[in-house]
Formats: C-alpha cells, structure tokens, sequence
C-alpha cells in the first residue's frame, strides 16, 4: 500500500494473472481508482445481452400482429325474431289505443 501511495497522480499500475486484469490509478489527492476485469465475465455479458436482445425482437414481432377481428351479427334466423318482434309491438299498442278509444268514445 505505500508503494501505492508514492506514486505521481495519474500514474497506474496494472497486473494481469489469466484471463483476469486488475489495475490501480491514483487520482487527485488520496484518491484511488481500483478496476478489474475477467475476459470469460466480458464475453458472457455480451453473450447474454445478445440472447436477451433476440429474445426481445420475437417477442416484439409476435405482438405487432393484431388479431382478427370477430364480426358480432345477428344470423337471418334472428333477423327475422327481432323484426317480428317490433311488428308485434306495434301491432298491439295500435289495438291497445283503438280500445281505448273506442271505450271513452262509448263512454261520452
């Protein structure tokens, strides 16, 4: 450590034991900069962030298709029912009134 402390800012020194590097600068006053790296840590990082980045683009590519859309109308069958149905109605609030017309008419 005092080696460390004697030498001039900005200098470095660096050591390397396989596939691992270490390397220490002296900043500005006390400061020191510690950095280390692995080269089978840097390789698996790249190799994980370009599956994650596969896995993204076809997941991305699936959802981009919007499904179908499903049409909800009514069969001829029940065409049929619901006009009918309004015929009816029709049909028998027009004898509703004319009895109740011809009632009061009767009535007077």
């Amino acid at each position: 450590m005092s080696q460390l402390a004697v030498l001039p800012e900005g200098a470095g020194y660096s050591a390397r034991s396989g596939q691992a590097t270490a390397s220490v600068v002296r900043g500005r006053g006390d400061t020191l900069t510690f950095t280390s790296t692995c080269d089978s840590l840097a390789r698996e990082v790249i190799a994980l962030r370009e599956e994650i980045t596969r896995i993204r683009n076809e997941t991305g590519e699936e959802v981009e298709e919007p499904p179908p859309q499903v049409v909800h109308e009514p069969t001829g069958w029940q065409w049929f029912q619901i006009w009918a149905g309004r015929l009816l109605l029709i049909a028998l609030s027009l004898i509703i009134v004319y009895r109740l017309f011809k009632q009061r008419l009767n009535k007077s």
